[in-house]
């Protein structure tokens, strides 16, 4: 019995392995508290994307609460399922329960939507101690600015958007027009202007308005080279001085005569003569250059042959083409012309020039067919300030003539208004010769509240061609600038500058390196890579510098303080420090108002982000 008391009393004085009971009891309680910091991080993460999700709900929401044909609370229900659609596909997280958007406020006279909800995120830590999820609420509030808004978007839609690139654009575009541009347009507007943009413009049916008229071909009513009718040649002598015998040849000194089907003396045919020493029934020949003819070595003359009068000098064609307005040394390039060969297609210098007739250099029509009359088309190709031409021809960096034509798309003009926003009525802006680069297909949008017609033009958005980035920021500018109004529909037209209760706002989106500029509307040899072969630029430099030379100027311009335009920029998938990161941080009126998007998430955010920034709604919480 003593014994075993004894052993009783070590045991209670033994505390060997206490320290690792305790410990494991202590562990359960640290790994607790050190995993509540990640699991608040998480919530926290989670709370900032919900709530960017429900400012997101009530900035796309609002407009819909001057919805008529719902009750209230049919209004309200609406409005809370599709708030928390929104909601729980922006937060993106799938641990998320019970998320719910279940509360909401609708102040129509005060233009504002609130809403709220809540939602649980399950615990991985502090679970260990009895908590199984972690909850926080959110708010926001949506309410109608007391401002007019005017935004102008630039979109790059060159080559290197096609595809993926193309369509993360357009469901981006899509966004910001529905987060900018309000069904209710009263008592403040909000008005959207899009400038698709790649080697140029596309005005559509503004063209005229904006680079000028373009002077079209003139009409061929007929093309001649003989008068009279033919006579029979009777003999051609060999001698000295070729002589003809054509019984009452009714010729005289001085005239143009074209021979032809002379047997064996072949020598003599398909040739245009001077006629010379003539008498009833002879004449002599002299070429074109008044020498005698000298037919002694030719083959003898076996019979047959005709000979009749030209209309003019060495057998020329006439092209009668009434009130054609070319001057002597022009080129034309001639097409549509019927019947006759070796003339459709190509280019000739204009000689011999009176108001309604003139020659073709180096074309003869002898012997290429029977021109058809009132058929043919005779083009300029120059072009001045005032008057452009459907096709232009230059020299291209390889040293070619070359020849494209014109098209419904605009490029920067040179001279004193180059970096201003001067009317086009005052100075037009370049006119546009692309040859294969090509104008965009899609036209511009003037400012216009009109959703439908701004989605429209995004969903038909087509990707090629190269990047004038300078232009889509020159015309950014230009569809918000008032000296332009006056070009579009009365609705379109942009309010003054500066104008009290007004914001004016660019977006300029590109996706990547400035490579096209201009000159006479060709695309320019200081063009970089890409933007097409030297056989097609103009051996000139663009008459307003290189390609961020330009862009740069114009930004000044258009941030300059007597504008009032925000200017914000966007790049998708352009690296930082490269060339167009760098000008798209240059022009952005402020470093908030420049975004970079690596990827399609991304530039919707950068959208979403400059919606609520220059969006008529604000958010107030």
């Amino acid at each position: 019995m003593s014994r075993f008391v004894l052993l009783l009393r070590r045991f209670a004085k033994d505390e060997s392995g206490v320290f690792a009971v305790l410990f494991g009891l202590m562990a359960i309680v640290l790994i607790a508290l050190g995993g509540a910091t990640v699991d608040y991080v998480s919530l926290e993460q989670t709370r900032q994307r919900a709530q960017v999700a429900l400012d997101a709900a009530a900035l796309a929401l609002q407009p819909e609460i001057y919805r008529t044909g719902l009750t209230r609370s049919e209004l309200e229900a609406e409005l809370l399922v599709k708030a928390q659609a929104i909601v729980l596909d922006r937060i993106g997280d799938i641990d998320v329960t019970e998320a719910q958007v279940d509360q909401i406020d609708i102040d129509t006279e005060a233009g504002r939507l609130t809403l709220g909800g809540d939602f649980a995120l399950p615990t991985r830590f502090v679970r260990l101690v009895g908590v199984e999820q972690l909850g926080a609420s959110f708010t926001a509030e949506a309410v109608r600015g007391a401002v007019d808004v005017e935004v102008a978007v630039a979109l790059d839609v060159t080559g290197s958007m096609s595809g993926q690139r193309l369509e993360d654009l357009q469901d981006a575009l899509d966004d910001l027009i529905d987060a900018i541009v309000q069904d209710e347009q009263e008592p403040n507007y909000t008005k959207m202007a899009l400038i698709p943009y790649a080697q140029a413009v596309n005005v559509g049916g503004y063209a005229e308005a904006l680079r000028g008229p373009i002077r079209g071909p003139s009409d061929i009513s007929d093309m001649s080279w003989a008068t009279g009718n033919t006579k029979n040649i009777d003999d051609v002598t060999k001698s000295y001085r070729a002589r003809v015998t054509s019984n009452r040849h009714g010729f005289r000194n001085g005239d143009w005569v074209y021979i032809w089907d002379v047997n064996h003396m072949n020598q003599i045919n398909q040739r245009a003569y001077q006629v010379a020493n003539r008498s009833r029934d002879t004449f002599e020949l002299q070429d074109e250059n008044g020498n005698w003819v000298d037919s002694r070595w030719y083959d003898n003359y076996w019979g047959g042959g005709k000979v009749v009068e030209c209309l003019v000098a060495r057998c020329e064609t006439v092209v009668t083409a009434n009130d054609h307005g070319f001057s002597e040394g022009d080129y034309t390039y001639v097409r549509q012309v019927s019947w006759l060969n070796g003339i459709n297609d190509r280019i000739f210098r204009v000689t011999n020039v009176t108001r309604n007739t003139l020659r073709l250099e180096g074309y003869s029509m002898i012997g290429q067919g029977t021109y058809r009359a009132n058929t043919g088309k005779l083009h300029c190709t120059k072009q001045s300030a005032s008057v452009g031409c459907d096709y232009y021809l230059f020299i291209n960096a390889s040293n070619s003539a070359t020849l494209h034509g014109i098209t419904n798309c605009v490029t920067e003009r040179g001279g004193a208004e180059a970096f201003t926003d001067a009317a086009p009525s005052v100075s037009y802006v370049g006119r546009n010769y692309p040859g294969s680069n090509g104008c965009p297909t899609n036209q511009i949008v003037p400012l216009t509240s009109n959703k439908s017609v701004l989605h429209d033009l995004s969903d038909d958005l087509v990707a090629r061609g190269s990047t004038s980035g300078s232009l889509g920021i020159l015309w950014s500018w230009y569809m918000l600038s008032p000296e332009y109004g006056y070009v579009w529909p009365e609705a379109s037209r942009p309010a003054s500058y500066n104008r009290e209760r007004l914001l004016k706002a660019a977006i300029i989106m590109t996706d990547g390196e400035f490579n096209t500029v201009h000159y006479d509307g060709v695309i320019a040899r200081n063009s970089a890579g890409g933007s097409g072969g030297n056989n097609e630029k103009i051996n000139r430099d663009a008459h307003n510098g290189a390609p961020y030379d330009q862009a740069r100027a114009y930004c000044d311009a258009m941030n300059d303080a007597s504008t009032g335009i925000a200017v914000y920029t966007v790049g998708f998938g352009i690296v930082e420090g490269s060339n167009a990161a760098n000008v798209l941080r240059y022009c952005a009126s402020s470093a908030d108002n420049y975004f970079l998007a690596a990827n399609a998430s991304d530039l919707s955010d950068a959208f979403e982000q400059i919606a609520r920034n220059i969006s008529s709604l604000r958010l107030a919480q």
